[in-house]
């Protein structure tokens, strides 16, 4: 029985490292980046702790009016909803859901990294490094 045991408990370990290292590291295969999530800017839609996995826009997909984007501003890794798109000045204005105001400044697109396509909650507390 205590065998039976511990072999369930190293079974149960290492399926959970695999999906841990799937979870972090497939997302590439697909041209995405997994990123922790730290606040709690976003929530509800995005809980702390969840991993968020971000790919670049496509060539012919537009930034449009509630896309969850992640973008640098400065040193600082951002994810937010976009609350408008200015195509002509080539900007976006952001706003976290949990937030009370809006960024202080329109995000320039060449700033955006892309656009979150899906998230994992809970699973970032794992991965911080």
């Amino acid at each position: 029985m205590r065998e039976k045991l511990l072999r369930w408990l190293i079974n149960l370990f290492l399926a959970a490292a695999l999906l841990l290292a799937a979870a972090a590291w497939l997302p590439k295969a697909f041209h995405m980046e997994a990123y922790v999530v730290k606040s709690s800017s976003m929530e509800p839609a995005i809980k702390a702790g969840s991993v968020i996995y971000v790919s670049p826009y496509g060539k012919e997909e537009p930034i449009r009016q509630g896309d969850i984007i992640s973008f640098r501003t400065g040193e600082t890794l951002v994810t937010h909803r976009v609350l408008s798109v200015d195509q002509a000045n080539g900007t976006a204005v952001t706003k976290g859901d949990a937030n009370q105001v809006h960024d202080p400044a329109p995000v320039p697109f060449d700033d955006i990294l892309g656009k979150v396509r899906f998230h994992i909650p809970g699973i970032g507390y794992l991965l911080l490094r």
